[in-house]
């Protein structure tokens, strides 16, 4: 259940220079803990789905706009962070080549003299089809959200690839022209890894709370499906308040699907006095629609207030 528009406007607002540090080996290890857990210099694991991307140890992690999992860049002195990537991981039933649809409407509000230099089909290792696409531009905004004059021509890589209904998309983002093979190996080191997938028991009130959620999901009772979020609720810039109105109004969230079934899978649970890491995903249907939907959980933390869970994002 991700914010779409909006949250691509966030997450795709950023960019950096070329691409020069060599990528960091990938642990084969199938017991990896989520990098919100457990964080390891150089490697990027995902609760659900799940998957992994390696990129060099020595880059540093920045703020995380909506829809990112992660945004990092190689640091430098007196300036921000640069070259930089960011993950995405939002909920869509557009196909892969259908990626202008899902971006352009957002580029265009961060930059200008957009050009596609190339749009092709492509594949991870493991075979899973993807789509890769180069473009050139030149930002309109700073990073702040602020009006810039004389900017240099940045060059892009976006590398999309699905699961189910769930995108996963990487972003590389440079100045110093046309970006090297090396610096690819990021997106495609993308690994996705099922035997970390499988459902894990939680206590049962924790169940509960799951349960209490996917139900007033199906109610269509956006006051009451709010109660189930802490006033704490932070998800990469996305407050309660925000999570609100895009339950009430984006055509994507499961209260204007029109829901009418919901269960919730966990895969990953970790305890952590009042608050606990849960992912994994949730199994959804509306009466309009042929399939149901296989989303993530996405808010990953909840935390125990007063004797009640609630979710709490990603705020640390």
């Amino acid at each position: 259940m991700k914010r779409l528009v909006l949250s691509l406007l966030s997450a795709l607002m950023l960019w950096g220079a070329g691409f020069f540090a060599p990528v960091h080996a990938q642990s084969p290890a199938n017991d990896l803990k989520p990098t919100f857990i457990s964080p390891t210099p150089g490697l990027y694991v995902n609760g659900w789905p799940a998957f992994t991307v390696s990129y060099p140890k020595e880059w540093v992690e920045m703020p995380l706009p909506p829809a990112a999992v992660l945004r990092a860049g190689a640091p430098r002195p007196d300036s921000y962070p640069s070259p930089s990537f960011v993950i995405l991981v939002f909920v869509s039933p557009r196909p892969l080549e259908e990626w202008a649809k899902q971006f352009m409407p957002v580029w265009v509000n961060a930059f200008t003299d957009i050009k596609v230099l190339s749009d092709k089909p492509s594949q991870l290792k493991d075979g899973t089809p993807a789509r890769e696409v180069e473009v050139e531009f030149v930002p309109k905004i700073d990073v702040t959200g602020r009006s810039i004059e004389n900017a240099p021509k940045n060059n892009g890589f976006l590398l999309a690839t699905k699961k189910d209904v769930t995108w996963v998309a990487i972003l590389l983002l440079g100045d110093e022209g046309k970006l090297g093979e090396d610096v690819k190996r990021i997106p495609y080191s993308l690994t996705f890894q099922p035997d970390r997938e499988k459902p894990v028991q939680v206590p049962p009130d924790v169940r509960a709370f799951l349960d209490m959620y996917s139900a007033d999901m199906m109610g269509h009772d956006v006051k009451a499906f709010m109660e189930h979020f802490s006033d704490r609720f932070f998800q990469g810039g996305t407050s309660k308040k925000d999570m609100e109105l895009w339950f009430r109004n984006d055509p994507f969230s499961p209260i204007q699907r029109g829901i009418i079934s919901n269960e919730a899978t966990v895969t990953v649970f970790e305890p952590r006095g009042d608050k606990a890491y849960v992912d994994g995903f949730l199994v959804s249907k509306a009466k309009s629609e042929a399939n149901a939907w296989k989303t993530p959980i996405t808010f990953q933390q909840i935390i125990n207030e007063h004797g009640e869970w609630k979710w709490l994002g990603n705020r640390r």
